[in-house]
Parts: structure tokens; C-alpha cells; sequence
């Protein structure tokens, strides 16, 4: 007799564990959920990608100089998270002692810091042109209701 096994979805961000609890599903953190990796740290950097493009490529340029720096960009951007990724490693450990993020692992207090980075960008991207408005405004309505499906699940004791 086949016993059949029935996989568990498990997720990393508080909506889709508030999706699965409404449909039946285990609500329990996950941190191997490839796909939600993948699509966050995406998100992550076409938000820091377009703020930084807004900031420093003047729409004077010829259209062949406008893509040169774009690509150039791209590169920059990876540096930067980089950059940012150490920094907020520094930041961490300077502040552990002082009784911040002392039981927190240091992967969720770095996904804290780089949320806040990134939504400090989004915001700035509310000042511009329709569509970078849009890809700011995106971002922000997603922590919001991500936070608040957070909410509902602590509510409800789900870890």
C-alpha cells in the first residue's frame, strides 16, 4: 500500500503563510523557499536599480549613451548591495550588544535592515513619473499588507 504524501508549502514572508493558513495549509516560517528568495531579492534590486537610475542618469543623453550606463549601472547596484550587505553586517554586530537584535538571527535583522533601505527607496521613487511611481508604490503597498498578514498571524500564535 502507497502512502501519499502530500507536500507542504512552507514560505518565508507573512502573506503567503496567511494564504496557505486560510486555505488549510501550514502557516510555519520557512527559510528554503528558493522561489520567494529568487522573486525578493529581484524585487530588492529593480527597486534599487530604478532609484539609482532616476538619481544619476540625465534623460539629455543619446539613446546608445542612455543603455551604456544602464548596463553600467546594473554592475554598480550589484556593488552596492554588496557594500550595503557589509555595512549592515557592521551595524548588526555593533548593536547586539547594546540589547538590539540580540535574539534575532542575523539573517532576519539583515532582511530587516535591507527592507528598510529599500523602502526608503521606494518612497523616493513616489516622486517621480508615473511608472517609477508605480514601482515604488508596488513595493509599498507589499510590506504593508505583508505586515499586516504578520500581524494577523502572530494573532493567531503562528510562528
Amino acid at each position: 500500500m502507497k502512502h501519499s504524501t502530500k507536500r507542504v508549502s512552507q514560505f518565508y514572508f507573512s502573506l503567503p503563510r496567511l494564504v496557505a493558513k486560510v486555505c488549510g495549509g501550514n502557516a510555519r516560517r520557512a527559510e528554503t523557499n528558493a522561489m520567494e528568495a529568487w522573486a525578493g531579492g529581484l524585487i530588492f534590486y529593480l527597486i534599487s536599480y530604478v532609484f539609482f537610475a532616476t538619481r544619476f542618469i540625465p534623460p539629455g543623453f543619446a539613446h546608445w549613451q542612455t543603455v551604456l550606463l544602464l548596463i553600467a549601472l546594473a554592475f554598480f547596484v550589484w556593488l552596492f548591495w554588496l557594500l550595503l550587505l557589509y555595512i549592515n553586517s557592521i551595524i548588526i554586530k555593533l548593536l547586539q550588544p547594546c540589547g538590539l537584535f540580540r535574539t534575532l538571527p542575523s539573517r532576519r535583522a539583515q532582511s530587516i535592515l535591507l527592507g528598510i533601505s529599500t523602502t526608503a527607496m521606494a518612497g523616493a521613487l513616489l516622486m517621480r513619473g508615473p511608472w517609477i511611481r508605480g514601482i515604488g508604490l508596488f513595493w509599498l503597498l507589499a510590506v504593508a499588507v505583508n505586515l499586516a498578514s504578520a500581524f494577523v498571524l502572530a494573532l493567531s500564535n503562528e510562528k
